[in-house]
């Protein structure tokens, strides 16, 4: 008997840019490839195949937009999709419940199982406490019944796969059992597989107007979990030495909180550009020196900062200013790919940049090529299809 069915549900998918969107389209695609039959349950229109994958739209929005368009939009997919799997999964099939809406598991879960699948929960975030650190309104909230419908869904699932050994932890501090928890980490996007050449990164720099000295870069969502303040901070001791740059290449909801600190402290040194298409990340990456990462104390082990694997893949020094005791700033350490700086310490964020640059790059290169060595052992599309596979033959041996 050949290999079961794998459905995916996620309430985006390609063509939305956003972070799980891009990952599960790798992963789905990735598989077909390998000659699974792999179907995905979105949100959207056009319910067509596309290399390989049978795409089931609800027909429901995946745009965020403000706070009650948003809870509309993930009110009515969970709706959707709980049809979409009551009538689409069998006996045998294998269910990918990812975390986009909040609470996906514990809406979703239940019918895969009286369906006959079996349920795999691919953790990206974890809700709902991530939720009252978003928002200060929100810390009254009783959170107890909802993380009670998640813990029942995460135990009836064959396995949790958080994408961090930080929320490792934390979802086996809910009574996962051990057995049940796979750490499987996020990959580089695939086309980071090749890093671009000197030349090219010279002429997109020219045309991207980027200055010729030491460019550090933040690329992706600027969301409620990063922390921006100690950046700006270091930005204003660099203010006075043009050979520093600054490069935000985004959006998100903290955009226009950094945007207007750039203004009030004549942050000239920033430059602000839009987020770029896929095909063109890894000139955008290698255009810069070396890449922040930010995270606020606190979400150590309810999210895992996805930009990481990008920055190595493009070869890049890492600049992580979170909580030195988590498990991303072990790694860092550990792999000799960049350096920690704690919340508040621009001080030493702006030495070590200047340091790194006062030897015309040649200690951030040789932090890159360590980095991009850590991507090539760590981080490939290749390895994570192979771990998914194990996963799902051992989840179901037989096919049936």
């Amino acid at each position: 008997m050949g290999d079961p069915r794998i459905i995916f549900v996620n309430r985006v998918y390609r063509p939305s840019t956003e972070a799980t969107a891009q990952l599960l389209t790798d992963l789905a695609e990735g598989l077909a490839a390998r000659d699974w039959t792999v179907h995905v349950i979105a949100a959207g229109t056009e319910p067509v195949p596309i290399n390989g994958v049978q795409i089931h739209r609800t027909g429901t929005g995946d745009q965020n937009g403000g706070l009650v368009s948003r809870a509309a939009n993930y009110l009515g997919f969970l709706r959707a999709a709980r049809r979409a799997l009551s009538s689409l999964a069998e006996p045998g099939d294998m269910v990918v419940l990812m975390t986009d809406p909040p609470l996906l598991a514990a809406c979703a879960t239940g019918v895969a199982l009286k369906r006959g699948a079996k349920v795999l929960h691919w953790i990206q975030d974890i809700y709902p406490e991530i939720v009252p650190r978003h928002v200060g309104a929100w810390a009254g909230l009783p959170l107890w019944p909802l993380k009670w419908a998640r813990n029942r869904a995460w135990r009836a699932g064959s396995l949790c796969l958080p994408v961090g050994t930080d929320m490792a932890a934390t979802v086996a501090a809910q009574g996962i059992p051990a057995r049940q928890i796979v750490v499987v980490p996020n990959w580089a996007p695939r086309e980071l597989s090749l890093m671009p050449g000197n030349d090219d990164v010279t002429d997109y720099r020219r045309k991207q107007n980027l200055p010729a000295g030491f460019v550090v870069g933040y690329s992706g969502n600027l969301g409620r979990v990063h922390e921006f303040d100690t950046f700006l901070a270091a930005a204003q001791r660099l203010r006075a030495l043009s050979a520093f740059m600054f490069r935000i290449t985004g959006s998100g909801p903290q955009l226009p909180a950094v945007i207007a600190a750039k203004t009030k402290h004549r942050l000239d040194n920033i430059v602000i550009a839009p987020p770029v298409s896929r095909a063109d990340l890894a000139l955008s990456l290698a255009a810069c020196q070396a890449h922040l990462v930010t995270l606020r104390p606190g979400f150590e082990s309810l999210v895992n900062p996805s930009k990481l694997t990008g920055i190595l893949a493009a070869g890049r020094p890492v600049l992580f200013v979170g909580p030195p005791r988590s498990a991303l700033a072990s790694f860092i350490h550990e792999e000799k790919i960049g350096a920690v700086f704690a919340s508040g310490d621009a001080s030493t964020l702006a030495s070590t940049i200047q340091r790194w640059a006062a030897d015309d790059g040649v200690e951030a290169a040789a932090i890159g090529r360590r980095a991009r060595a850590c991507y090539e052992r760590h981080f490939t599309l290749g390895a994570a299809l192979d771990q998914w596979e194990g996963l799902l033959r051992a989840t179901n041996p037989t096919g049936s």
